[in-house]
């Protein structure tokens, strides 16, 4: 076993995946399901389920995933060189097993159908565990449906609640009628989405993705060119990436989201990611007297002030991905780049983020009050491919993601400070990176920086105490071929209870 190998990133758990995907209807379901196995050692894949949606209205295609599965059951050990012991992949018999089907039928005819397959499958995967299970949705959702219907009938309201409850839907625009029957019907289900007319699919945060993301983005790692060169090659990538015919992956948001990178959250899709951002309609004053919303639901959202490559500011829902697409595709590069080779030296690999003695995926949360100065010292941050010093060959920017609640957003309040720290290898704040930054305006470059904590103000449009603020230290190995970033996500929480301040009545410290 390599030395580095135990060296690598560990988690502290792996999310639970039942995916719904109408493979076939076009290359993209395939392109995702390619990539969703490359990281597949980060997650507990407990189903692939093909169904219909309204592109493919009556066949499924669980064969296709057998084909991608099987290539992959090449490259597999090949992969495992180059992970975590304790985070393998899946053995491809073991996933084999667990592909299924749902109802052959569109949307709500699922209804007048047998219990399906797939259906059998989530309600079992439902129970075994207390653990959320998360589906991602390529497709339609009848499968989910049919269910969710099943579950209503044959058991108790308390535990057909208690099983919903665990349930956790990010669905890529509704592909059939079923989903806003599920979110009526059941509308404590966790449920992500894009809301928006019926086929008008350029209005989804999903297409940030790919080429519909519109202007703004750079296009090229998204086209076929780059990916010939950097995908679709090796005995897995060369076989079972297909060229794109309308756009690249518009179902791998859904599960991006949870990739464990130190900037997304399986609990916060609000925060933001890889797999873009979705807020609750609803403003955090609308809890109910138990303190619950009517609704479990999130739809689009939009960051603004985001710089393109051609160097113009940029906003909407569609930016809370493609902001992210240097990242994304980099990394997918350089983990196909694992499929060829089992020697560890040959590759490159994801960096270990420490902030002040934080390591690991979690956010470092650190109670603050307005006008204090705070360390954040990233020196203990390391890099598996080093054969220096742990700081080698990485590159360190802090970010101040406003975004997330509004905090200083469009000018509004006073900036956070973030300044080289004084005795760290870098002092100064740099003007301009070698890259994008994810198209933030202003960051600093160092390995170890002071905050200043601003006074407290009101978010510029609900009027509510912005609570908190968010931090993004983003850290790149620049050893290889492709640039590796890994993230921690620092919040500064105001030592405030979050409720509406009356005007004239506000606490010290507030703006």
């Amino acid at each position: 076993m390599p030395p580095n190998l135990t060296s690598l990133p560990i988690f502290p758990s792996k999310p639970r995946i039942f995916i719904l995907t109408d493979l076939l209807n076009e290359p993209d379901d395939s392109q995702s399901l390619v990539r969703y196995l490359l990281y597949a050692n980060e997650f507990e894949t407990r189903g692939i389920c093909a169904c219909t949606s309204s592109w493919l209205r009556f066949s499924t295609h669980p064969e296709e995933a057998r084909r991608i599965i099987t290539a992959y059951g090449k490259v597999v050990d090949n992969l495992n060189n180059h992970v975590h012991p304790g985070f393998r992949y899946q053995g491809a018999e073991e996933l084999l097993g667990l592909v299924m089907e749902g109802p052959a039928v569109y949307g709500k005819k699922a209804f007048q159908e047998p219990l399906s397959e797939g259906a059998t499958r989530l309600l079992a995967a439902l129970a075994e565990s207390d653990e959320p299970l998360y589906i991602p949705v390529w497709g339609g959702t009848n499968t989910l449906a049919q269910a969710l219907a099943h579950l209503a009938t044959t058991v108790s309201d308390s535990e057909a609640a208690k099983q919903r409850a665990k349930l956790r839907v990010y669905a890529i625009s509704d592909q059939d009628d079923t989903g806003l029957w599920i979110r009526t019907k059941f509308p404590d289900v966790h449920y992500i989405v894009s809301a928006h007319g019926w086929s008008q699919y350029d209005e989804g945060t999903w297409t940030g993705m790919n080429v519909g993301a519109g202007e703004g983005p750079d296009r090229t790692k998204v086209l076929n060119p780059w990916l010939d060169k950097h995908i679709r090659v090796g005995e897995f990538g060369s076989v079972a990436y297909p060229p794109v015919k309308f756009g690249m992956e518009g179902d791998t948001p859904s599960f991006l989201w949870l990739v464990q990178n130190g900037l997304g959250h399986p609990d916060h899709v609000e925060w933001g990611g890889w797999g873009g951002r979705y807020t609750r309609p609803q403003c955090e004053s609308d809890r109910d007297e138990e303190g619950q919303f009517d609704a479990n639901h999130f739809y689009n959202a939009g960051d603004f002030g985001v710089v393109g490559s051609d160097g113009k500011r940029y906003g909407g829902n569609k930016a809370t991905i493609w902001r992210w697409r240097d990242a994304i595709q980099d990394d997918f590069a350089a983990r196909m780049q694992w499929t060829w080779t089992s020697d560890f030296a040959a590759a490159s690999h994801p960096p270990t983020v420490d902030v002040n003695g934080s390591r690991g995926v979690e956010p470092l949360v650190i109670k603050v009050k307005p006008g204090e100065k705070h360390v954040l010292d990233a020196r203990a941050t390391y890099s598996p491919d080093s054969t220096a010093d742990g700081l080698s060959g990485l590159d360190f920017v802090w970010m101040l993601y406003g975004d997330v609640n509004g905090f200083h957003v469009f000018g509004h309040g006073p900036k956070v400070l973030i300044e080289g720290f004084e005795g760290a290898d870098s002092a100064a704040t740099h003007p301009a990176l070698g890259e994008n930054a994810a198209g933030f305006t202003e960051y600093t470059r160092s390995p170890c920086v002071t905050v200043t904590v601003p006074p407290m103000e009101r978010h510029f449009q609900t009027r509510l105490v912005t609570p908190d603020f968010h931090i993004l230290l983003q850290v790149t190995n620049t050893a290889g071929k492709y640039p590796i970033r890994r993230y921690k996500r620092v919040i500064f929480s105001y030592i405030h209870d979050g409720t509406p301040v009356p005007l004239g009545k506000e606490p010290e410290g507030f703006l």
